[in-house]
């Protein structure tokens, strides 16, 4: 039976919702989606997730835009399924779309493997979303994380609005505002990965977060 991450209570005559705080240590899959087709990811995670909110995920995925999609609705997926509203989910996906699209162009060669990692873990106001993406740093234009530190610091000083990415949205210009971590790691065999990190809290049924500036 499938784990859900609220429950109804009764406070004041009106109900609301109260969230558990997992204390298990989450679920860790795995899986080459290279072959697969969009409903065979989705059939992966409610045949091997039980609960939604406390789990992670790691997708090996060809460096091919057809797959940058299944990816895209994979994430949108799994925060409808942790009552994440549209804002919100809207906004990860967009990022990690990006962040997919940018392993993809810049750090792979065509059909090399790259790797997304999305992370849900409950916290004692909400939920923390993580998403790692890496790639084989045999593109033509692959960075190292020291580079993309270089980069970051140079579109802080001068602003991003110079720095608009080939598909006319930068990856720093997406990012600035919208999470509350963004970090570059070396692989241990080559290649980059770019993190994300961000807190969202429940309010009612859903996730709200502050007005963000877009």
């Amino acid at each position: 039976m499938r784990i859900r991450p609220f429950f109804w209570h009764c406070t004041e005559g009106r109900l609301k919702w109260t969230r558990f705080l997992h204390l298990s240590i989450p679920i860790v899959l795995s899986i080459d989606i290279s072959l697969l087709e969009h409903e065979d990811l989705i059939g992966f995670f409610d045949e091997n997730i039980q609960d939604f909110s406390n789990f992670e995920v790691k997708i090996d995925f060809l460096s091919d835009y057809a797959q940058s999609k299944m990816i895209r609705d994979a994430i949108l997926y799994l925060f409808e399924m942790n009552h994440i509203n549209v804002p919100w989910k809207n906004r990860f996906a967009l990022i990690s779309d990006e962040l997919v699209n940018n392993s993809i162009e810049y750090g792979s060669m065509p059909l090399d493997v790259n790797t997304i990692c999305i992370k849900f873990v409950p916290t004692p106001k909400g939920i923390s979303v993580s998403v790692e993406v890496s790639d084989t740093g045999r593109g033509a234009e692959a960075k190292t994380s020291d580079e993309m530190e270089q980069i970051r610091k140079l579109k802080e000083m001068r602003g991003f609005d110079s720095y608009l990415g080939k598909r006319g949205r930068g990856l720093f210009q997406l990012i600035n505002n919208l999470v509350d971590e963004l970090y570059f790691r070396d692989g241990d065999n080559g290649g980059l990965t770019v993190g994300i990190r961000k807190e969202l809290e429940y309010v009612s049924a859903t996730v709200e977060e502050k007005p963000v500036q877009l």
